[in-house]
């Protein structure tokens, strides 16, 4: 219902660009039916096998693992939800002997921002194998989230032979990023999308290391390759929300105005992005048109749905870069960083004080965001904007 109403309060800015038009195109032109067509029908399939056989556990594995997908394409937070309840029924079928289940649960914990619990169900989860690589990555994973640094250093450095693994390699390489190793991170992803489409040349997970890579290209400003993977991202999956955001950015950061109007509204047909949605508003109030950016900025401030572990972060950093509900979002920050206290939760608070105007508070907190040496560019930018403040 949220979704439809911003959609009309946002329909003649999408009108304006052609934006609706490209949502309601065919999703593919290529002969063949599609992956998300493919998905839909194995849901189906799955479905119908769960409701004629409700006391199995494998099946349930796999429709929660097709759920899990298609919210890893579309966005749909009711998927996280459907995989969560597959995996739960898959154990209360079968307690012992389900490492499947257990692992689908915790990804649908994990995509819903539960960490805590997502913790619990990786650890049982390792215990059943403490060799098992997968289950070792998975709390890793979630030790990275939790801000655990140490435990995630010795998971991940136990993991360190095994890394050129296509289970591991992407976790490995967030693993990397997060400690300040980024140019290991990128050859290791780029070894990883070559091997996937020389073993597995489907399109979306192609274009998921596309979209990997651009959007890492673009935080440390080689704009060219980030042009070049994003495209060939889009050229593999033209409807992929995504990546038509990470391409409305970078549209934006080269001063195409016009071009990230266009792609920001086609993402946000397909989903609310609150990022996204600040993004199309900056376009246009650097255009000129403040009307037209205050309609972004207000849709901004009411899209607050989320999973049920809370906000996204991204709402929060959306929120606060436009000086809005400043008091709220410091609020929310602040309880966030008591069971989650990692690096981007201190920049959060760190920034969210900067805009409090509370600067001796915000410097400690963005001391803890760095002690880490994290490599991000919006750290730093933050940082420098935090000590300069007077």
């Amino acid at each position: 219902m949220r979704l439809r109403w911003l959609a009309t309060a946002l329909a003649p800015a999408l009108v304006a660009t052609g934006a609706l038009a490209l949502a309601r195109r065919p999703a593919s032109a290529t002969p063949g039916p599609s992956a998300a067509f493919i998905r839909e029908q194995d849901i189906g399939f799955f479905e119908r096998r769960v409701h004629e056989d409700p006391s199995g556990a494998i099946d349930l594995v796999r429709l929660g693992g097709l759920y899990l997908e298609r919210f890893r394409s579309e966005g749909n937070d009711a998927d996280l939800v459907a995989a969560e309840t597959a995996a739960r029924r898959s154990l209360a079928n079968r307690a012992e002997r389900n490492p499947g289940a257990l692992q689908l649960l915790t990804a649908a914990l994990l995509g819903q921002h539960r960490f805590v619990e997502a913790k619990a169900n990786a650890e049982r989860l390792l215990t059943l194998d403490p060799d098992d690589p997968v289950a070792r990555a998975s709390l890793g994973e979630v030790q990275l989230e939790l801000g655990e640094y140490p435990a995630a250093d010795s998971s991940f450095g136990r993991l360190t032979p095994q890394r050129y693994h296509l289970a591991l390699a992407p976790r490995y390489a967030r693993w990397l990023e997060l400690r300040g190793h980024v140019g290991e991170a990128r050859r290791l992803l780029e070894w990883a999308r070559a091997e996937t489409e020389r073993h597995s040349p489907a399109a979306e997970q192609l274009a998921w290391f596309d979209l990997r890579l651009g959007e890492l290209a673009l935080r440390f400003g080689a704009l060219g390759e980030a042009r070049r993977r994003l495209d060939q991202g889009l050229a593999r999956a033209p409807d992929q929300w995504r990546l038509l955001a990470a391409r409305a950015r970078l549209a934006l950061a080269t001063g195409d105005l016009g071009g990230a109007i266009a792609l920001g509204d086609s993402s946000l047909t397909r989903h609310l992005d609150p990022a996204t949605l600040a993004l199309v508003g900056d376009a246009w109030r650097t255009r000129g048109d403040s009307a037209q950016a205050e309609q972004y900025y207000r849709a901004l401030e009411a899209a607050t749905q989320a999973p049920r572990g809370g906000f996204h972060r991204v709402w929060y950093l959306a929120l606060l870069d436009h000086d809005r509900r400043i008091p709220d979002v410091l609020a929310a920050v602040r309880r966030d960083l008591e069971t989650r206290r990692d690096v981007y939760g201190y920049d959060l608070v760190a920034w969210a004080l900067f805009k409090s105007q509370r600067i001796p508070e915000a410097r400690a907190a963005m001391r803890s965001a760095l002690a880490w040496g994290t490599e991000d560019p919006l750290l730093h930018d933050h940082a420098r904007a935090i000590e300069a403040a007077r």
